[in-house]
Formats: C-alpha cells, structure tokens, sequence
C-alpha cells in the first residue's frame, strides 16, 4: 500500500480474518460505503480486484448471525465477461486471498463454487460463505444468473460488461439469507474496473448523469500511478530524476498511487516501455480514453476512409442485422445499385429483453424509413423458442410486420470474412463500405473494440484467443456480421464471384480516427 493514511482509519476485520486497506484512501473509502451499487476505477496495480475480493468476506463476517443456529449465511456471485478471464485473473485473484489449502476446496463443475465453512470460535459466529464464479460468455451462465438468490454481487472488470448485466444483478441481491435466518444484514452491487472511454455507460452515470438520493450509485476513482510533467517543469536531466518518456509525453510516479508497496520496484516506469499515449492514459494514469486492445476482428476496417455522410435511398430496401439476447443490438444499412454497402443508423441497447426492443426498432423505422421495405437477419440461435413468451425472437418480430429471418450461417468465421468482403471493394475508386458517422458504437467495434485478446507474446511471434472478446462492442459487432451475412455477402462467398467493376485491395486499420468528428 502507498505510505499515504486517512484520519482515523478504523479496522476492516471480523471473525478468522484480518485485512487492512486503510493506507489506500480511495480503496479505503470504497470498502467502508454501504451504497447498494459501488464501482471503484483506477489504474493497473492499485489493489481494486483484491480490495473487491476482500470485499466478499468482510459482508459474510459482518452478517448478523441466523437466530435458527447461530451461523452467518451469506452468498455471493462473482461475475467476469468471459471464462477465460473468469479462469486467469478473477479466480486466480480470489485463491491469493482465500487459498483452498486454508478455507476449504473449490468445485470446479460448472458453476465454479467456492463454499466456505468456518467453525464458531468463543464468541465469533460461524460462517457459511457461498461464492459462486460466472461467465457470461456462456447462455447457460446467463440463465443461471437470472435464477440465483444472492446477498451481493461482485463484477470484475465492469467496463467489459454491458449495463444490463449490472441491473439485471440487483435484481437478484437481497434475496439470501431469508427470512428465517435473519435475512441480509446488508445487499448490493459493487464493481472494479479499469479506465474505459467517455461513452461508456460507467462515465455516463459516473461523471454526466450522476444520480442523487438514498440509493443513488456511487463511484470511486483512484489516483493514477502516474503524472504527466510539463515541459517547463522538467528537471535538467528527467531520466536521472526518475522520470520516464512514453506516449510522447514525460511522466514520474505519483506520490499519491495506492498500492506501491504491494508492486515491485519501478512498476509502473517499468511498464511505461513503448506504450502508446492512450495506453498510458488509461492503464498507468488511470484516465478515461479508449485503448485498442489486441487483435481487431476486422483489421480491413479503416474508419478514414469508411466513415462519412450516407443517404438512405428509398427505393431501395433496408437491411437490419440483430444480435439477440440481454442486450439485443442492430444495425441499419442498405446495398447500393453499385454493390457498396452503406450503414445508416445503429440501436445499441443497455438493459432491454425482445418485447420493448422490438417496440423500439419498430417505432424508430417508422419515424425514420417510413414505407421502407424491410428485411431482417438475426443469428439462426434466435430460432429457438423463448422461455417467458414461447416463441422464437423471429416469430415474435414478425408479429409487429417485420420481416425477420436468420441467416444461412452463425459460423463466426464465415461472418467475419462475409462481413470483411464489403472493406476489401473499391467500387468506382472508393471502399464498398461507408458508415454514417453518427454509428459511433459500430465505428469503435471494427475498429478494435470488437477483438481477439492477446493472450502471449513469444519467439517473436504474437499469441490471440480463438474466440474474440465479449463486450461492450461485440454485440454491435455481431448485428453488423449478420447484416452483412443475410444482405447478400454470403451468396458472393459462395458462389465465390465479384462484380465486375469491383477490385480486391488489402486495407490496413489504423487506431489514430476520431469517432466525435
């Protein structure tokens, strides 16, 4: 921990642990707020993952003890964007500070469950801590989710997790212990995340939209590991005063970063190495901006030369991609006489099932394309019948007059290269695909914010998953593959043809594009 103290810190502990944040004001903070949702920012190495983690036991001791028998039951869920991170970082976090050779075995049969049992000692309560672990990459984990009675929530690395996870949570706390064993002493939501950009929704509530009154969420921002020095405060010789030259700019420690002591000598210089601005931004200043993260599932895109003003053309029809599931996405555009696509108008939603969604897109094509010719293409996966209303999400569409139909494939590869074909055309010396640039969510997803993540670097050689990351762009990203896909692209790979006056070219993304010009 940094050497800096808060006034009169007092004690985090309970029965069987001790833990001790209080040289970390802000975590500090953070851990002693009974607000019912709580997120916590800050730079890489600054202790939030382990102060969240900590934050699952200090509720369990701190419950009031059953008047059945004496014991504290608590349970909690612990939720990460995708298993391989779930495996990696979050779980690997949670042995550190509560290893199985000390408190008890973990199951490792879906769902991942740790169930700690702790013995009454003198005067100290037994504990019965049920942790749950959840990735919502996976449908089963996600309907799994919406079933669980739970004390409290804790989502790690939230800006990789759309809202309507986080709202759909609140819904499930409060629900244990019941009744009979004294019910929740106390319930909620609390969050960890790194820097995202300035449209996410956490900026959104956290820094525009903040709300007031009792249950009002609350966010806590660290300090960063790092300060940019000005030129004209420089020292003669930066380097040999511990300052650093990365991203363009100069920077030292900041005196006030928490956690130094827990990191290894020169940490964050360290890691200041070759980055670029917006990395050091974001994960040693711990400011808001948006950093392309591993390996684009579109690198063809290029948002210079594919963004611009469109026209919708009403004689020609209208093609919409959705995404199914929590937070169903869509993507507007048409086919040109020429065979260029052009996007006209993205609806990316936040915490919206199939019936108010399908309201929306429907209001919103009448307003905008009215008498349009519609044509609909979601994934094959939207034909499976829905629990609450027993139907598929196609029947349903068609239901409100839309013509809605899933594609010929869901294959990822096939969308991704069906999707990649329009921004490898030059048609008439220009790409075969343009983007209105108010699709800001779509621009981000192919520019990188839909992506494989890195997962090793060796030999020279670079290492990504096979499957890319679940996030706050990939929905948008699969709406647009399926739009794509149906629009007519997977008749082209099929039949393996091109148009005659259209040239294959090999485009290179760039990360350097302004997606608020």
């Amino acid at each position: 921990m940094s050497n800096k103290r808060v006034k009169n810190p007092k004690p985090l502990h309970g029965p069987g642990i001790d833990l001790d944040f209080s040289t970390s004001p802000k975590v500090y903070e953070f851990l002693q707020s009974n607000k019912f949702v709580r997120g916590l920012m800050g730079p890489v190495g600054s202790g939030k993952s382990y102060a969240c983690a900590a934050e699952v036991m200090m509720r369990a001791v701190r419950q009031k003890p059953s008047p059945q028998d004496g014991i504290r039951y608590t349970r909690f869920v612990i939720v990460r964007n995708s298993y391989p991170e779930l495996k990696t970082t979050t779980i690997k976090t949670w042995q550190e500070l509560f290893p199985e050779n000390t408190f008890g075995p973990m199951l490792y049969t879906p769902p991942i469950t740790h169930h700690i049992r702790l013995p009454s000692r003198g005067d100290a309560a037994g504990i019965d801590c049920e942790v749950i672990f959840l990735a919502l990459d996976q449908p089963k984990d996600v309907r799994k989710l919406l079933s669980l009675e739970l004390t409290g929530a804790w989502v790690n690395e939230a800006r990789e997790l759309p809202k309507a996870v986080i709202d759909g949570l609140t819904h499930r706390v409060g629900r244990y212990p019941t009744k009979r064993d004294g019910g929740p002493t106390w319930h909620g939501v609390w969050m960890d995340t790194n820097p995202m950009d300035d449209d996410h929704w956490w900026y959104r509530l956290a820094e525009k939209e903040k709300l007031s009154g009792k249950f009002a969420w609350q966010f806590f921002k660290q300090p960063g590991g790092v300060i940019e020095v000005q030129p004209e405060d420089l020292p003669e010789n930066p380097e040999a005063n511990d300052h650093i030259f990365s991203g363009g700019r100069w920077w030292h420690l900041n005196k006030k970063a928490e956690n130094v002591s827990n990191l290894p000598s020169g940490y964050y210089m360290q890691m200041l190495g070759g980055k670029n601005l917006d990395w050091v931004r974001c994960y040693a200043e711990g400011k808001y901006t948006y950093v392309q993260e591993g390996r684009p599932v579109w690198p063809e895109y290029n948002d210079q030369m594919m963004s611009g003003e469109v026209e919708y053309e009403p004689q020609l029809p209208l093609h919409i991609g959705l995404d199914f599931g929590l937070t169903p996405a869509a993507a507007i555009g048409q086919r040109l006489a020429n065979g260029r696509w052009i996007i006209l108008h993205e609806i990316v939603t936040e915490d919206m099932g199939l019936e108010r969604f399908g309201t929306q897109l429907l209001a919103e094509l009448n307003a905008r394309y009215p008498k349009a010719q519609v044509l609909i293409w979601g994934d094959p996966a939207g034909m499976q019948r829905d629990a609450i209303y027993e139907v598929t999400a196609f029947d349903y569409l068609r239901t409100l007059g839309l013509r809605a139909q899933p594609t010929a494939s869901n294959n990822f590869k096939v969308r991704r290269e069906g999707a990649a074909a329009p921004m490898q055309r030059l048609i008439n010396g220009k790409p075969g695909l343009i983007i209105d640039k108010s699709c800001k969510m779509i621009r981000k997803s192919l520019a990188g914010g839909y992506h494989f993540k890195r997962i090793a670097v060796g030999a020279g050689h670079e290492r990504f998953k096979d499957s890319p990351n679940k996030n706050e762009h990939s929905h948008i990203g699969d709406a647009f593959g399926y739009l794509m896909l149906g629009g007519g692209e997977h008749k082209r790979m099929t039949k393996n043809s091109l148009a005659a006056n259209t040239l294959i070219v090999q485009t290179i993304a760039t990360a350097d594009f302004d997606v608020f010009k």
